[in-house]
Order: C-alpha cells, then structure tokens, then sequence
C-alpha cells in the first residue's frame, strides 16, 4: 500500500475544510463536530496554547467557517491528537470514500498476499497511525475493492506509539500470540527496531518513494520489495500483524 494517510488523507482534509465545513454546516455529523471543535479552542485559549485566539460570533458565518478551517490546519501542523481534530477527519474521509472523492491505493501484489494467507488460515492485523475508523475506511474502499475481510484485528495509536517496543508488547497481550510467531512488515526503520525490541520477526518494505534507509537499516533486517517475495518464502511462522501503510 502507498501511505494514503500522508498522502492523500491529511491533503484531502488540509485542501477540503472549509469546503467541507460551508456544504455540511447544517449536517448531525458537522454541528458535532464544530460544537467539539469550539470547545477545544476555547481550553487552548484558556490554557494559554500559542497561536490560538478566540473564535468569531456566530454573526460572521464566513469569518467563524475561514477561522474554524484555520484552527483544524494548525492542529494538524502541530500533529495533535486532540478528538475534535480525529473525529472531523474521520467524518471528512468517510464523506469523500462514500462519494468516490478519493478512493485508497493498494498495491496488486498486496491484494494477492492477503488473499493466499487468509486462505491458508495466517491471521492478518493492522497496526497503523491512522485511526482504527480510517483504517476500515481505507480498506473498505481500496482500488481494488473491499478488502476489510482479509483482517481480524485493528490496531491505531491508542495502544502507543509505533516507535515504541511497549506497543508491540500491548498488541501481543491483546494478540495472545508470542512475539516469535509474528512477522511485522514496515518501511520505518524506527518501527522495525521497535518491533525487533519487543521480539518480533521483521521485514522492511521498500517501495518507490519511501523513505531512505541507512546502509545500518538494510543489513539489520531483511527487505522486500514486493509482497511476492514473501510469498515465495518459506517462512517458518505465520505473519500476524501486517502494518498499514496507508496508512
């Protein structure tokens, strides 16, 4: 899978608020979410939070629509994982998926892995920085169809951080599987090292456009670049938890 999330998640939402925000005003989804988004601006304001001013009236639709749109930008800069932020964006994908707004890319040779090792009865489980919500979104509306079903189990970062090794030790407790049967597939090498800490086989994917990897990187683990070479492998143990990289 490409990373959808950065690239075309996160740019959907940054290049779509305010768009969003004026078509959906008076929408369920959007008044929660504006009510949750002014509540957050108004304890970053009392908090002190550098950068965030009070909000217009209600008086100025535009101006309180253009200052919203600004204050969900800034968040994402900033990277926060404040729940006003993750839900609006959740709403915003499902809104765009369920359009054919934007639709999730997935490598073929992935959809083929998933396939012969769900079929073969390997467990397969994502563990993505994107929430479990957009995860399900992603695969549910991929290029090549729905393929949700391949998965038993969603992991997001409310279980830690992916360059963690006490994530990886949360998702094997949850997992009830020992560390040596599970074979995690990243193209960090920061969350290689995590998993490889908490015990875990690793294999970092290179594909085009991912990030560099040190020479260091490429000898410490193995390195596909292609699904195909797993599955022509031999491999001792089932891979358990595939990592998302939408993500």
């Amino acid at each position: 899978m490409t990373d959808d999330l950065t690239e075309v998640l996160f740019p959907y939402v940054r290049r779509e608020i305010t768009t969003h925000l004026r078509d959906t005003w008076d929408t369920h989804h959007t008044r929660h979410d504006v009510a949750a988004l002014k509540q957050q601006v108004r304890e970053d304001v009392s908090a002190g939070v550098e950068g965030v001013e009070p909000l217009p009236s209600e008086d100025d639709h535009h101006a309180l629509v253009s200052a919203l749109a600004a204050c969900v930008l800034a968040m994402m800069d900033a990277d926060r994982k404040v729940a006003a932020l993750k839900t609006l964006q959740g709403h915003m994908w499902h809104r765009a998926y369920h359009t054919g707004a934007i639709t999730a890319h997935v490598y073929e040779d992935v959809v083929g892995a998933l396939q012969e090792w769900k079929e073969s009865g390997k467990r397969l489980v994502v563990y993505s920085s994107g929430s479990v919500q957009a995860q399900k979104l992603l695969f549910t509306h991929s290029c090549h169809g729905d393929l949700l079903h391949f998965f038993s189990e969603h992991f997001d970062t409310t279980v830690g951080a992916k360059v963690e090794v006490e994530s990886y030790r949360r998702i094997l407790q949850h997992l009830d599987c020992s560390p040596e049967k599970v074979l995690f597939i990243t193209d960090l090498a920061k969350e290689a090292r995590a998993a490889q800490g908490a015990g875990l086989r690793v294999v970092l994917s290179v594909r085009e456009g991912t990030a560099p990897l040190t020479p260091e990187d490429l000898a410490a683990f193995p390195v596909i670049h292609s699904f195909d070479e797993l599955r022509r492998q031999q491999q001792p143990h089932s891979p358990a938890t595939k990592r998302a990289r939408d993500h």
